[in-house]
């Protein structure tokens, strides 16, 4: 399977992925194993794609920490600050996902009445999230040509992903070479 398409794998499995939400207004849920009748003020766990849908119709809060350029910028600066070319600082799960959905939000408030203010906030959140991914991509190259596997618990899906991709790709070209060095040659296509 193509990388591209792994990726967009990680991302429909962060949807589904449980999250709470707290209910504003009672509300009836249909599910496909039947119905919730949520009432003001229930906190109930469901996927992510429901809960989101939720909050769009304004009948529940998405229990989890508030994303905003604050929390963006604190691991941006966590990372920064981690010049060691072997460590990642620890990110959210659905980091990646969790940053995109903040600047679509940005992008929509900034077509609703463009600030100064949100303007500042969409240029430095973009910015920030570039170089954190940066950063973190050469760190896992890094990784990649060592043994970085106690580290997985600090990567997200994505970086797992990458890690664990040019991983396999370090280790069959130091093969092939191991192979040629002994005098063999592949001519297996």
């Amino acid at each position: 399977m193509k990388f591209e398409k792994r990726l967009k794998l990680l991302s429909y499995d962060s949807m589904v992925r449980r999250t709470k939400v707290l209910m504003k207004k009672d509300y009836i849920l249909s599910l496909s194993g039947g119905t919730i009748n949520a009432k003001k003020g229930d906190e109930i766990d469901l996927p992510r794609w429901q809960a989101l849908y939720l909050k769009s119709i304004d009948v529940a809060d998405i229990k989890e920490e508030e994303v905003d350029i604050n929390y963006l910028n604190s691991y941006h600066f966590k990372e920064k600050r981690n010049q060691a070319p072997n460590q990642l600082s620890p990110l959210p799960q659905d980091f990646y996902i969790k940053i995109s959905s903040f600047i679509k939000s940005l992008d929509k408030a900034i077509s609703q009445n463009p600030t100064h203010m949100l303007i500042n906030d969409r240029e430095a959140a973009e910015k920030n999230f570039i170089e954190l991914s940066e950063s973190r991509l050469l760190k896992l190259i890094r990784l990649s040509q060592t043994n970085g596997d106690d580290l997985r618990d600090r990567m997200t899906p994505e970086e797992f992903l990458i890690y664990s991709t040019i991983k396999n790709i370090i280790f069959s070209w130091r093969s092939y070479i191991l192979n040629l060095s002994k005098g063999g040659v592949n001519n297996e296509q």
